[in-house]
């Protein structure tokens, strides 16, 4: 689901809880993968106590759904989906264990009026997450400054300021 609206409940309801763990799906071709945004296709966010949340990216839309991870999958010659949990040094591993403090949502050039992405501010650092171009974009810290001109955080949803991380 794409909705502003619901992406914004869907994300409200996680902070304050840890992240547990992150499941991803991945592109893998001949026993190798690409690196760590190349090669993602879904993650899904696993917090205390709450439903799994998946993250799917398709052009410049980010969509947010409560839905398990899906099994993994052969496509023959083409490859295979791999579907587990995240592993350092990928981005994503790096923030489990953390509590979400706030998030706010990222709308890109093409997506004013949908979701382009999230940032989320956890205990010890921050992590922004959106789709451009039909690829990941994963970021530690702000919206990357080259960036900024595509991707536009949007206000925190649970009200806290951080002036740095505009």
């Amino acid at each position: 689901m794409n909705d502003p609206g619901a992406a914004a409940k869907l994300v409200c309801g996680l902070i304050g809880f840890r992240l547990l763990a992150v499941s991803e799906a991945r592109y893998w071709f001949e026993g190798r993968r690409d690196d760590d945004a190349a090669s993602l296709l879904d993650f899904w966010l696993h917090f205390e106590g709450k439903p799994a949340l998946m993250a799917h990216g398709c052009g410049e839309q980010l969509s947010l759904e409560l839905l398990d991870p899906y099994p993994s999958y052969e496509m023959q010659e083409c490859g295979e989906t791999r579907v587990g949990p995240a592993r350092e040094p990928d981005l994503l591993a790096s923030f489990v264990g953390q509590r979400l403090i706030d998030a706010s949502l990222i709308h890109g050039y093409t997506t004013a009026l949908s979701v382009g992405g999230v940032r989320l501010r956890f205990e010890h650092d921050y992590l922004v997450v959106a789709s451009l171009a039909d690829e990941w974009l994963l970021a530690r810290g702000p919206v990357p400054s080259d960036l900024r001109r595509y991707l536009a955080a949007g206000p925190w949803l649970a009200g806290t300021e951080d002036r740095q991380q505009r």
